[in-house]
């Protein structure tokens, strides 16, 4: 059963907007950054010594791509390929023409992966490149720090920082239920001191090499344990696999599972989505977002293939939230992610919409069919300070980063 959807500020994004008389807009342009499918955890994932019990054998080694990960993404591209079609950006049957479509991806193996899973969604049974550098090789695009593109200074970050991490710091008041929830589905015995999780004092300092920050305290270790529970429960293990059946079944397991979510999407705060941060993660993302939007020559459609990182740098530097049904605020499901779109009116001004498209939880665990009629999750993302349809100018700006 799904969890009951979250509130939306605005309209979901299925529906083509309209300008401010009431004209239709024609679509010119879409780039979309979407997170990879459904992964086996990583090793470094779960806080150590806290889980009672092995966990569940996954069928590919620990940060592939699955084959039910494979699967639902090839259901989001050919939903998107719908959208497209519909509104004029690819052809309803057949191949899209050459350089209609470009698709680029991590050098990870489950991005690659997904982006092939993607494409094959996209443009069925089409030649449809799926660019990305070798596999392994550091891409700045994505992984900038550790490519070398950009650099931190800890000390100051942590100290930039600091207005912004109430969410975090606060974290073993306001959300005691997900962390109590993460501490029952891990098995720990909340009466041991190193259980007792909601004590941990949350530290934010700069790592010994002054090079990143570290996150200690109750976000920091409950995060990888509530991805590895929502992974497990995409995957379609059985109730009794997912957290080890201590979570239940039915609409409390979907419930349990969006509530620790939030725990996942929390760490973005530091890492990611922060003012200091943000600029530096996506100091060659956005950039390229913003060229692929609007830069001459570019295809009608972009898609790139990262990470929960890339996209909550992104949704940092634009200042948008977001929560998909069934999930926490701001935690980016696997296989969605943001969509820019850039309308025409009649005048010819430009006008960028942001949304973002994911699959519930229940939609990847049943390899639900999509289609226009039976659609993704949606939202349009307004713009602080200027709403659902915005100047191109706007946006870029934005995206222009500066660390």
């Amino acid at each position: 059963m799904l969890a009951t959807a979250p509130a939306q500020a605005a309209p979901d994004a299925t529906v083509a907007p309209r300008a401010a008389n009431g004209q239709p807009l024609t679509l010119e342009r879409v780039v979309m950054l979407v997170r990879h499918g459904v992964r086996a955890p990583l090793d470094t994932e779960a806080a150590p010594g806290l889980a009672q019990g092995p966990w569940p054998t996954w069928p590919v080694v620990p940060s592939h791509l699955t084959p039910h990960g494979a699967a639902a993404a090839t259901l989001m591209g050919t939903y998107q390929r719908q959208w497209l079609a519909a509104n004029g950006l690819l052809p309803a049957q057949g191949c899209p023409a050459a350089n209609q479509v470009a698709i680029w991806t991590n050098s990870a193996e489950r991005t690659i992966r997904t982006g092939e899973a993607m494409a094959q969604g996209l443009a069925p049974d089409c030649p449809l490149p799926v660019g990305h550098k070798p596999p392994g090789t550091l891409d700045p695009l994505f992984d900038p720090f550790e490519a070398g593109a950009a650099t931190v200074d800890a000390a100051a970050a942590v100290k930039a920082m600091e207005p912004e991490m109430d969410n975090v710091r606060n974290a073993s008041t306001y959300l005691v239920p997900a962390i109590a929830l993460t501490i029952r589905g891990l098995g720990c015995d909340k009466t041991l001191p190193a259980c007792d999780l909601v004590q941990e004092r949350t530290v934010i300092s700069p790592s010994a090499d002054n090079r990143s920050v570290d996150l200690r305290g109750p976000v920091a270790l409950t995060a990888g344990a509530a991805q590895i529970f929502i992974l497990e429960y995409l995957e379609g293990m059985a109730p009794d696999q997912v957290a080890w059946g201590r979570f239940g079944a039915g609409q409390g397991l979907s419930d349990a599972l969006a509530q620790i979510s939030r725990l996942h999407g929390l760490q973005f705060d530091v890492f990611a989505r922060n003012a200091y941060m943000a600029p530096r993660k996506a100091v060659a993302l956005a950039p390229r977002l913003a060229e692929a939007l609007t830069g001459a020559g570019q295809p009608p459609v972009t898609l790139l293939v990262g990470h929960d990182d890339n996209i909550a740098a992104v949704a940092g530097l634009l200042g948008v939230h977001f929560q998909v049904q069934g999930y926490g605020e701001d935690d980016p499901p696997v296989g969605g992610g943001l969509r820019l779109e850039l309308w025409r009116d009649a005048a010819g001004q430009a006008l960028v919409r942001v949304a973002y498209v994911a699959q519930t939880p229940d939609q990847v665990r049943n390899l639900a069919p999509l289609s226009l009629a039976s659609p993704p999750w949606s939202a349009v993302l307004p713009l602080p300070g200027c709403g659902a349809l915005c100047p191109v100018k706007t946006v870029t700006d934005k995206l222009s980063v500066a660390p």
